[in-house]
């Protein structure tokens, strides 16, 4: 078990959206946070107590090698995401794949115990099955293979160096101002008085995680005795594009109609079984879905206001 409390941590993409909430929870539980992010990225945590930033690329081994000096535990959530990554492969590479060899590197010279990785549910494909983490991997994305890329890397440190780790495929991870994904994108249209479009039918369908859930699992995972193991981070609600498009027009009060387009969808179903996180890390999702999208609504309706 990683004592969490008066230890230091490093944790890679801080700044980021679920890196943030990890820093924000490690701090709570008494730990001491090193981000490593790109200049300007973590900014406001410039002046908060038991935080360090650490400027620089996880490309560069240079710039990582002293951030993880010192360091109790790595937290590796920086990354190039999903559609970066196809606009950009080479990227993709130099960043999801190069840059997180990096990162265990410099874990494993600086003597760090513990890496707990931020992989993600495209390392599975689209698959009507409901996902264990025995499930075949069958990314067809260049970002699901640089994570799976980054998986067998642990693996591999983990045989060569003994480097205990925990990897984490997150679902669909969601909360306010994330700045991605389907939720975002939907709930901005709306209060910008457009209608939210819908590709397809509707029908196609994932597991929704609230944010702050999933930096609980990442947490959990560092302070437990558990090491050489994959784990499913979800909320086992399953909710299809259509549900979630109506629940954020009525929790706007919005009387906008959505538009059906007729576009190819990349997926039909991603939903993913966390009941070994449960069973091996005593983590469930707390946050149910209408919770979760009611604070989105807030937290993006409030920044509308102050923006005016």
């Amino acid at each position: 078990m990683v004592q969490l409390s008066g230890q230091r941590f490093l944790v890679t993409g801080g700044g980021g959206f679920i890196g943030g909430y990890v820093v924000e929870q490690l701090l709570r539980q008494g730990a001491l946070v090193r981000i490593f992010e790109l200049p300007g990225k973590a900014s406001r945590f410039a002046s908060r107590a038991g935080v360090e930033l650490v400027e620089g690329d996880i490309r560069r081994p240079a710039d990582l090698r002293p951030a993880a000096d010192g360091c109790a535990g790595v937290f590796h959530l920086a990354v190039l995401a999903i559609n970066p990554s196809a606009q950009n492969p080479r990227a993709c590479l130099e960043i999801n794949v190069d840059g997180t060899f990096n990162v265990f590197e410099a874990a494993r010279e600086a003597g760090v115990r513990k890496i707990v990785f931020s992989s993600a549910s495209s390392v599975y494909g689209d698959t009507l099955e409901v996902m264990d983490e025995t499930h075949p991997l069958g990314a067809r994305t260049i970002y699901g293979a640089s994570k799976i890329a980054g998986e067998y890397f642990l693996r591999a440190f983990n045989a060569m160096y003994g480097l205990e780790y925990v990897i984490l495929r997150y679902m669909n991870v969601y909360g306010p101002n994330a700045g991605f994904g389907l939720i975002d994108a939907t709930l901005r249209r709306i209060l910008a008085g457009q209608p939210p479009i819908i590709n397809g039918d509707g029908s196609q369908s994932f597991d929704f995680v609230y944010v702050a859930d999933v930096a609980g699992a990442t947490v959990r995972a560092m302070e437990s005795d558990v090491s050489d193991e994959v784990f499913n981070v979800g909320s086992g609600e399953e909710k299809t594009v259509r549900e979630v498009v109506l629940a954020l027009l009525e929790l706007t009060g919005s009387s906008l109609e959505p538009q059906f387009v007729d576009t190819p969808v990349p997926m039909v179903r991603r939903v993913g079984s966390s009941q070994k996180a449960a069973r091996l890390l005593g983590w469930r999702a707390q946050v149910p879905f209408q919770e979760g999208l009611r604070r989105v609504v807030e937290a993006q309706s409030k920044a509308q206001r102050s923006s005016r």
